[in-house]
């Protein structure tokens, strides 16, 4: 269920027409979106609701605390999910049925690393090490106590997890598309491109930028050592080419 339809399920039929006629060159009114925070904040107490209905019983705490988790395993430096930062005294073979459940749920995705991009790309991923997105990005906002102004400033204080906020959009945007979730590609500690999606007969590395900023030392490297057909640079700049703006992600790159 996306989120126009779980307005209309609860009966906000007024709302989601009046959002329907806003002009998207218009402000969302403040009374709007007070209203949009109550109800995202109502989807993830039905989330924590769900667990403990669905759920083994003895899981439900490793989930909560799984859940509860991804904000701050994003906002790590690299983003790499490590169990034992769920929870203090929780180890990896406590946590993976409960990751699997999260999973299998569609709440989460879970993107592995891959060290080479070639073909078929599960042959050379390390399922090992991965990092878990939320299959929505308003939920991570909610989650994250961000107020949605913070989008729309430039704030010193937001900017580095402003890119975990764009990276999670772009995710969902290409799983949307395609319906497989991608890969992620890491050298060492010296390179890491955001996604690495297959197309046809390509690979093709996509990188996200969460400002006109147009440095991509990474995706450079990457394109130096395998001479990717096409790469993507997905961020707000419009020059063609291969930069793909952030709201046109819908129709694939």
């Amino acid at each position: 269920m996306n989120f126009h339809e779980f307005l209309l399920a609860n009966g906000e039929d007024l709302l989601c027409e009046q959002l329907e006629n806003l002009p998207a060159t218009k402000p969302v009114p403040a009374a709007f979106v007070e209203k949009l925070d109550a109800i995202l904040q109502k989807i993830l107490d039905s989330y924590e609701l769900d667990f403990a209905k669905h759920a083994p019983v003895n899981e439900f705490p490793k989930l909560s605390a799984i859940w509860h988790s991804i904000p701050a395993q994003l906002a790590r430096e690299n983003g790499k999910f490590i169990f034992s930062h769920v929870k203090k005294g929780l180890r990896a073979k406590d946590l993976e049925d409960a990751l699997e459940w999260l999973l299998s749920a569609g709440m989460v995705y879970k993107v592995a690393k891959i060290e080479k991009p070639f073909m078929p790309m599960s042959s050379y991923a390390d399922f090992s090490y991965f990092k878990i997105y939320m299959a929505d990005i308003g939920l991570l906002r909610r989650m994250s106590k961000l107020p949605a102004a913070a989008f729309l400033e430039s704030c010193d204080i937001f900017k580095e997890f402003k890119g975990t906020v764009t990276e999670n959009y772009v995710l969902c945007e290409l799983v949307n598309k395609s319906g497989e979730v991608p890969f992620y590609w890491k050298s060492g500690n010296s390179a890491e491109v955001d996604f690495v999606i297959q197309s046809g007969m390509d690979i093709v590395p996509v990188e996200v930028k969460s400002s006109d900023n147009a440095r991509v030392r990474s995706l450079a490297e990457y394109s130096k050592k395998y001479s990717p057909n096409r790469t993507v640079i997905a961020s707000l700049r419009n020059v063609g080419g291969n930069h793909v703006p952030l709201y046109l992600l819908w129709k694939g790159v």
